[in-house]
């Protein structure tokens, strides 16, 4: 065999072990990149839960604030008409 062949045999070679080698570290960049993604949506995740608990809580409180409200109105509708009343008997 000539010297020629040698050369590009061993072209050939070195450029397939080049393609498997970026290869491989292409796969360990996209890995790390999903695991980077997936670890900020697991965050995310994490964040609407915390988020849905105090929504739920908020709720909770404006019901309650509600209803005392309209407690509150009532018993100020029935003393304003008491106040009423006097005024009237004066």
């Amino acid at each position: 065999m000539e010297i020629g062949t040698y050369i590009s045999i061993a072209a050939v070679i070195i450029a397939f072990l080049g393609f498997v080698l970026n290869g491989r570290k292409e796969t360990r960049t996209d890995a790390a990149t999903t695991a980077q993604i997936q670890a900020k949506l697991d965050n995310l995740i994490s964040g609407v839960n915390d988020i849905r608990v105090e929504v739920r809580s908020m709720r909770e409180i404006i019901s309650d604030h509600s209803e005392r409200l309209a407690k509150a109105e009532l018993m100020l509708q029935s003393a304003i008409h008491r106040l009423d009343k006097i005024e009237e008997d004066k």
